[in-house]
């Protein structure tokens, strides 16, 4: 791989890792699935920092069972689909932004949805 490539991927790995930890701090924000995307440029550019965050006791576990499984825990699925309705529907009914602000947040909010779903239940 290329100098710059690596360096792409590293960088883009740790600006989601830095939006995955605000997830856990930050209430309405997914950790997990950053933490994820983090995980997957690293995989490709910095072994010692995919290697940190698979062993974090904090996240390591559920990044590394969705690597290696490609599954979401049922009870993880109820929990991100809720949430994703109730923060959707706040930002629906409460924002005074107009519609090229709501079309957009639905059409993620359901692509979300339909991502979660689409995985196994593990």
């Amino acid at each position: 791989m290329n100098n710059m490539k690596k360096y792409f991927f590293m960088s883009m790995g740790f600006l989601f890792l830095g939006i995955g930890i605000l997830g856990y701090i930050l209430p309405g924000l997914p950790g997990t699935i950053f933490l994820i995307i983090a995980t997957s440029f690293f995989m490709k550019s910095n072994e010692k920092m995919y290697n940190w965050v698979i062993s974090n006791p904090k996240f390591g576990k559920f990044v590394k069972k969705y690597l290696e499984t490609n599954e979401i825990p049922r009870k993880i699925k109820i929990i991100a689909i809720c949430s994703i309705i109730v923060f959707t529907s706040i930002s629906m009914l409460y924002s005074g932004y107009g519609i090229l602000f709501k079309v957009p947040v639905l059409i993620v909010s359901i692509w979300g949805i339909w991502f979660i779903l689409s995985k196994k239940t593990g």
